[in-house]
């Protein structure tokens, strides 16, 4: 019961700060500044797919585990995301706040929670978040008997949606708890990193990777 109050009081109520009214301006600026990581951090994902670094982590993560016939998450999920993103995220909001010791107005965007860990750790948990929130999803899809990268024929608008939100939301999620801001400002992150997701998927499509 207690854990349950503690998390309604982190995602419903207000961040335990003095802050002004955000104008439209301020909550977009600050919706870029918490998306700005996690997109770096795909974009240097993409890149390492592309030039097929670090092979010897370009194994399915299930080990080629079947369930009922059928892959347990695919060959398409594998080490190399679960090692590049987080360390990769880790990377980038590590220097994102080294900004913020330089700029008052950098540091007042999207301030750490009281008690949060250091920047690289809270780094390696979104990124750990983006690509947990996937593994459902491509669990489902799995058991579905729909391939990697493709939707199910009579569900392919939804499953597009899902597919785009699985892991934006998962990493939301995280910086909602991490961050002091208000949930409107997570929301609005995950909007613009759906945008984002989109976009990067479009440039997946020509590479040899899938959900």
């Amino acid at each position: 019961m207690g854990g349950d109050a503690r998390l309604r009081r982190v995602f419903l109520c207000a961040p335990a700060f003095a802050e002004p009214p955000a104008s439209v301006r301020s909550r977009i600026e600050r919706a870029v500044w918490l998306t700005a990581p996690i997109l770096m951090a795909g974009l240097v994902h993409v890149a390492v797919i592309t030039l097929d670094l670090v092979p010897v982590l370009a194994r399915p993560i299930d080990g080629g585990l079947r369930w009922r016939g059928r892959p347990l998450l695919g060959r398409n999920k594998t080490w190399r995301g679960f090692v590049v993103m987080p360390a990769a995220t880790a990377v980038t909001i590590t220097a994102q706040q080294a900004l913020t010791v330089r700029s008052r107005r950098l540091a007042g965007l999207a301030p750490l929670r009281r008690g949060a860990p250091p920047a690289w750790v809270v780094g390696a948990i979104c990124g750990a978040a983006y690509v947990l929130a996937e593994l459902p999803n491509s669990f489902v899809k799995r058991r579905l008997g729909i391939a990697p990268g493709s939707s199910a024929p009579r569900a392919r608008a939804a499953q597009y949606v899902i597919d785009q939100l699985d892991s934006v939301v998962g990493c939301a999620v995280a910086i909602r708890v991490l961050y002091r801001i208000a949930t409107v400002d997570a929301a609005a992150s995950a909007l613009l990193g759906v945008a984002c997701h989109v976009a990067v998927e479009r440039l997946m499509r020509v590479l040899p990777h899938g959900s």
